[in-house]
């Protein structure tokens, strides 16, 4: 008798033990932003961290960033205005929102993420350069070029994309010079041959 009651004790207890919690689970779910897990893997991760804790707003926020990874946009901009209406203050995930709005065709609301974005981080230079692609989209040549430019002061050396977009935008507007000098550049910072070709086809 004393046996068995030992045995049921300890079965009360291993059934009272608590297992991981929600934010465990998160934890596990950010390998698959870092590329540590595969994505089935992490996305599981995340939604048990929600199961577990439906109000976890950062548990949506990683969600919607791997959403993006695995090419489901409208998922992932469902998970961050979950995540927003449960945290206002969580205004880290407004670029990814803006990435995700511009490949669905939102691109007017892509804007505005992108330009909340870089209210919060004026530094972004991804989201000044993002924001520019989404203005040309939107005819706004004028603005696509004062993002590339400020994204070209924050990274001066470091931008060969955005010179050879800038220096075709710049052509684009009649300033052939400009443009010929942010396309040499690019290519100084990055051999390439695209950009070897524009250069031979606008800069002769």
């Amino acid at each position: 008798m004393k046996k068995l009651l030992i045995l049921v004790l300890s079965f009360v207890l291993f059934a009272c033990k608590p297992g991981p919690s929600a934010t465990y689970y998160v934890t596990e779910g950010n390998k698959g932003l870092s590329h540590k897990m595969p994505y089935r893997e992490a996305l599981a991760a995340y939604n048990k961290a929600i199961e577990l804790n439906p109000d976890f707003a950062v548990a949506y926020d990683g969600r919607g960033q791997l959403e993006i990874k695995m090419h489901n946009y409208f998922g992932a901009l469902r998970d961050f205005q979950k995540a927003l209406s449960i945290d206002h203050k969580l205004t880290g995930l407004y670029y990814f929102m803006g990435y995700a709005k511009e490949q669905v065709g939102d691109h007017e609301g892509s804007q505005v993420a992108y330009t909340k974005a870089i209210e919060r981080n004026p530094q972004d230079a991804q989201a000044y350069t993002d924001r520019a692609f989404v203005r040309q989209i939107l005819k706004d040549q004028k603005g696509a070029l004062q993002d590339f430019d400020q994204a070209i002061i924050i990274k001066p050396d470091s931008l060969p994309d955005v010179y050879m977009a800038r220096g075709l935008l710049k052509i684009k507007m009649n300033d052939k010079n400009g443009g010929c000098l942010d396309l040499h550049h690019s290519f100084k910072l990055q051999p390439d041959s695209i950009i070897r070709h524009y250069i031979d086809v606008n800069c002769r």
